[in-house]
């Protein structure tokens, strides 16, 4: 299933596409995306999924990666 998520607070596209690698990298999380422009993250995970979790581990990364990036779960 797709995660869709706004993410603010990314200062560059270099940026976005390194925080990209490093969320795509953890086990629980198939595939990401973030568009930059559009400020959007995509993620690809398991159909059984908690979508909280998910964004809740994408966010523990962004912190680790940057300080100011938030990452909140699309309506």
């Amino acid at each position: 299933m797709k995660v869709r998520c706004d993410i603010n607070g990314l200062d560059c596209p270099h940026c976005a596409l390194e925080l990209q690698k490093r969320i795509a990298a953890h086990d629980s999380i198939d595939n990401a995306d973030i568009n930059f422009p559009m400020k959007s993250l995509v993620m690809d995970v398991a159909d059984d999924a908690d979508e909280e979790a998910i964004v809740a581990i994408a966010q523990g990364i962004a912190n680790d990666f940057e300080d100011g990036v938030t990452i909140e779960l699309r309506d």
